[in-house]
C-alpha cells in the first residue's frame, strides 16, 4: 500500500529520467537488430548464416548459435520497448496521482477538512476569535467519508500504478541467461493482465467442489479473454505451478464431490458440465499460450508436468476407495485446445508413452473367479464399478479417461512436433507404440454420453484413433488437418519417414487397422502422391515405398467408400503431374499411370470383393453412392491449382462420374469386365498424356491419338492388377 506521505513526497524526476533513457535505448537497439540506416546488424548477420554453406558441426553447432544469437536482439528491442512502456506509464500514473491527491487536499481544506500526514481526516473550524462574527462552513460526516474514500482512492491508484510496475519488471528480470520473446504494449494494457492473472490464480486456489458456478463462469471469463496474452498465461501457469495445475482441473472435473455440497438441481449439474467444458478449453489454451515462454519458471513448469504424469494429482478428499486422476489423464484433457510449444509436446510424448509400454499388462479383476484381462493400458486397469468418472465434458465421444486422446489432439495442433513424434525412434519407437503395439480401449462412460450401462458394448467411433489419424496427418504433411486454409508444405525426411513407418505399422495390422483413420491415409498417401504413385504404376522391382505394405494400406483404405473416393481422385493428380515431369521417357508416364489405375482397382476389390446391389451394405458401402470430391482435402494435394490447369479436373471429374455409375451398376473382381466399364477413364488420362507429350509422340511409332494409346494405357491396367494381385497374396 502506498501511503499517503509517501506520494505526498514523491519525488518523480529520477523515474523520468529512467524512462527517457530507455526511450533512447529503444532506438539505438532498434538500430543494432534490423540495421537501421543501413550499417551492419543482427538481420544481416542472420540472413548471412542462412545463406552460408556451413560444413560439418558448423553447420549444426554453429549456424545454429548464430543464427539463435541473432534472433535475441530482436527479443532485446521488445524487452526494451516493453521497459520504456512501464516506466513511462508508471511515471505517468504516479505523478497523475500526486497532482490529484494535492487538488484534494486543496478541495477538503476549503470545507474546513484537515488530511493528515496519515491520509486521515476531520474537521478543520477556525474558532470564533479566529474568524469573528462571519460564519463559518462546519463539514457534514458525509462531506468528510467523501473525502476520506477520494484520498484512498487516489492511494489505490497509486499503489496499483506502482505494484504494476514492479511486477510487469520482474517478469523482464526473472530469466538470467536471455530475453523475453514478448512484453508489455501498454501500461493499462499490462495493469488489467496482471490483475486479471492474479484474480484468475487466487479464485483457482480455492478448493473447486467450493466454487460456485458464478466463479466457473468467472475463471472462464478471465481465460477466454486473456488466454492467447503470453504475459497473462505465464502468470496463471507459474502462479499455480505444475502441481497446482493439474491438481485444480482434476479435482474441478470431480461432479461428485461438488453437487453433494452444493444439493444441486439437475439443471444447476447440467450447467456445472457446460463450464467444465469451457474451462478445459479456455484453461488449455491459456496453458500453451504459456509453454511458447523460454523462461526459466516455465521450463521447470513444464518439466514438472512430465514428471507428475505418471502421478495420482486429484484426492477426491482423501477418499481411499475411490480412483485417482494421473497427472497424464488432466494435463491431456487440457491439451485438446490450443497450440503447444514443440520441444513440451515431444519431451511429454516421449514421457507418456514410455509410461504405458512399462505400466501395460494382465489384470486380474478382484473377488473369487475374477477374470484374466490380457495387455491392460494403465488408464483401463480398475475394475468396472470403480472406473474413473467422466473427465472431459467436451463435444468428442470420450470420457477423458485416455491422456492418449488429448496428446493426439495437441500434435494435430502442431505439425512440426508430429513430424518429430512419429519419426523419431529415440528413445523409443513412438509410431509403432501408437499405431501398431498399443492397446485400444472404449473411453465411455458408463451410464453416460447415451451409451447405456455397459460402455463395453459401444461399437461406434474410437475418439483416441480419430485423434491419432489427425496427429498422423499433420506429421505425414506438415499441415494441421483442422486449419481449412492450410497450404501444401514441402516434404522433409521426417515427412518421409512418418509417411514409410505408417506404412509398415498399419500394414502389420491387416484387418485390424483401425476404421477411424482409413480417410486420415487417405490424406496422407494423396499428401505424398508422386511418391506413392512410382510405387503403384512401377513394374516391378525396387520401388520408392515398400509396394506390399502400400497395397495392405491401400485395401484398407478402399473399406470406406468416400476414403477410397478421395484416394483414388487424389491419385489423378499424382498421374497428370508425371505426364508433365516425365520428360526422359514420355511413354513411361502412360504406362505407369495404367498400373497405378490396375493397383487401385485391385485394392478396391480386395476390400469389397465381388459385391452388388444389397451386397455392398455388408461392408458399409452404399449401393447407390454419390461421391462429392475431395473439398477441404484438396488442400493436401502438391500443386493443385496449377495441376488442375493441366487437365486433372477433367479427369478427375471423367473419373468420378464413370464410377459412381459403376459402383452403383456393379462392383466386379474381373478386372478384363472392370476395364471394360472404367474404359472411359483410362481413354481420359491417354488423352490428357497425349496433350502434354504431342510432340514426343507424333516421331513415335505406336504412340497415335486415335489408337495406340488407348490400347497401351489399357494394357498397363491389367498389368497393374496382376501384379498388385500379387501383392496382396504376399501379404
Amino acid at each position: 500500500m502506498v501511503t499517503y506521505q509517501e506520494l505526498s513526497d514523491l519525488r518523480l524526476g529520477k523515474l523520468k529520467a529512467a524512462a527517457t533513457d530507455w526511450e533512447t535505448m529503444v532506438g539505438k537497439l532498434e538500430k543494432i537488430a534490423d540495421g537501421g540506416d543501413g550499417g551492419a546488424s543482427a538481420a544481416s548477420l542472420e540472413r548471412k548464416a542462412n545463406g552460408a554453406d556451413w560444413k560439418g558441426r558448423n553447420a549444426t553447432v554453429t549456424k545454429q548459435f548464430v543464427t539463435t544469437t541473432a534472433k535475441e536482439f530482436d527479443d532485446v528491442v521488445i524487452a526494451a520497448r516493453s521497459v520504456h512502456i512501464i516506466l513511462e506509464g508508471a511515471h505517468a500514473k504516479l505523478k497523475q496521482c500526486k497532482e490529484d491527491l494535492q487538488t484534494a487536499v486543496d478541495k477538503a481544506a476549503k470545507k474546513n477538512i484537515y488530511v493528515n500526514d496519515k491520509g486521515g481526516v476531520i474537521a478543520s473550524v477556525p474558532p470564533p476569535h479566529v474568524v469573528g462574527d462571519g460564519k463559518v462552513h462546519e463539514p457534514t460526516q458525509q462531506e468528510l467519508d467523501d473525502a476520506a474514500a477520494e484520498i484512498r482512492g487516489i492511494l489505490d491508484r497509486a499503489a496499483e500504478a506502482d505494484s504494476t510496475a514492479a511486477a510487469a519488471l520482474r517478469f523482464h528480470a526473472k530469466d538470467k541467461y536471455d530475453f523475453r520473446s514478448q512484453g508489455f504494449e501498454s501500461f493499462d494494457g499490462a495493469q488489467q493482465v496482471i490483475a486479471d492473472s492474479d484474480a484468475f490464480v487466487k479464485l483457482a486456489e480455492k478448493d473447486p467442489s467450493e466454487l460456485t458456478n458464478a466463479e466457473l463462469q468467472r475463471l472462464n471469463d478471465l481465460a477466454a479473454e486473456h488466454g492467447k496474452n503470453p504475459v497473462f498465461a505465464e502468470r496463471v501457469a507459474t502462479g499455480l505451478g505444475a502441481k497446482g495445475t493439474l491438481e485444480f482441473f482434476a479435482d474441478a472435473v470431480d461432479l461428485e464431490a461438488w453437487s453433494p455440497q452444493a444439493n444441486t438441481s439437475p439443471d444447476d449439474r447440467e450447467r456445472r458440465m457446460e463450464l467444465l467444458g469451457a474451462l478445459e478449453k479456455n484453461l488449455g489454451i491459456t496453458l500453451g499460450t504459456a509453454t511458447h515462454s523460454g523462461s526459466d519458471a516455465m521450463d521447470a513448469w513444464k518439466k514438472n508436468v512430465i514428471e507428475l504424469g505418471g502421478q495420482n494429482v486429484a484426492d477426491y478428499g482423501g477418499d481411499a476407495g475411490r480412483p485417482r486422476i494421473a497427472g497424464f489423464q488432466a494435463m491431456s484433457n487440457l491439451m485438446r485446445h490450443g497450440t503447444y510449444e514443440s520441444g513440451f509436446l515431444n519431451d511429454y510424448g516421449d514421457a507418456l508413452v514410455a509410461y504405458e509400454k512399462e505400466h501395460t499388462g494382465d489384470v486380474r479383476d478382484p473377488g473369487p473367479g475374477g477374470r484374466t484381462r490380457e495387455n491392460v493400458l494403465p488408464w483401463n486397469q480398475m475394475p468396472s464399478y470403480s472406473k474413473i468418472d467422466q473427465i472431459h465434458f467436451g463435444a468428442d465421444n470420450d470420457g477423458g479417461t485416455d491422456p492418449m486422446t488429448g496428446f493426439m489432439k495437441a500434435l494435430s495442433h502442431n505439425p512440426d512436433a508430429a513430424t518429430d513424434f512419429f519419426s523419431s525412434g529415440e528413445p523409443q519407437d513412438n509410431s509403432q507404440w501408437v499405431l501398431k503395439d498399443r492397446p485400444s480401449f472404449n473411453d465411455v462412460v458408463q451410464g453416460s454420453m447415451g451409451y447405456g450401462e455397459d460402455a463395453d458394448d459401444y461399437e461406434g467411433p474410437l475418439a483416441v484413433n480419430e485423434a491419432t489419424g489427425a496427429a498422423l496427418v499433420a506429421g505425414a504433411t506438415g499441415m494441421d488437418p483442422h486449419d481449412e486454409m492450410a497450404q501444401y508444405v514441402k516434404h522433409d525426411a521426417g515427412h518421409r519417414q512418418v509417411l514409410e513407418n505408417s506404412l509398415t505399422h498399419l500394414s502389420a495390422r491387416g484387418d485390424d487397422f483401425p476404421p477411424e483413420m482409413r480417410d486420415d491415409m487417405a490424406k496422407v498417401l494423396i499428401n505424398h502422391g508422386g511418391v506413392v504413385h512410382q510405387t503403384m504404376g512401377a513394374a516391378g522391382g525396387d520401388t520408392p515405398l515398400d509396394a506390399t505394405q502400400l497395397m495392405e494400406v491401400s485395401k484398407q483404405v478402399s473399406r470406406d467408400q468416400d476414403a477410397y473416393g478421395m484416394l483414388n481422385e487424389g491419385m489423378n493428380y499424382a498421374m497428370v503431374e508425371d505426364f508433365h515431369t516425365e520428360k526422359d521417357n514420355p511413354e513411361d508416364s502412360l504406362d505407369r499411370a495404367g498400373r497405378t489405375v490396375g493397383f487401385l482397382e485391385e485394392a478396391r476389390y480386395q476390400a469389397i470383393g465381388d459385391r452388388t446391389g444389397e451386397e455392398l451394405e455388408e461392408v458399409g458401402w452404399k449401393k447407390n453412392w454419390a461421391y462429392h470430391g475431395l473439398g477441404s482435402a484438396a488442400n493436401f494435394i502438391p500443386g493443385v491449382g496449377d495441376v488442375a490447369q493441366r487437365g486433372v479436373d477433367l479427369v478427375a471429374t471423367d473419373w468420378m462420374m464413370n464410377e459412381q455409375d459403376r459402383i452403383n451398376e456393379r462392383a466386379t473382381g474381373d478386372y478384363q469386365e472392370t476395364y471394360g466399364q472404367r474404359q472411359e477413364h483410362l481413354d481420359k488420362l491417354a488423352e490428357v498424356w497425349y496433350d502434354a507429350n504431342a510432340d514426343w509422340a507424333e516421331n513415335e511409332t505406336g504412340y497415335s491419338r486415335d489408337q495406340g494409346i488407348y490400347s497401351k494405357i489399357d494394357a498397363s491396367a491389367n498389368d497393374g492388377n496382376d501384379r498388385a494381385e500379387g501383392l496382396a497374396g504376399d501379404q
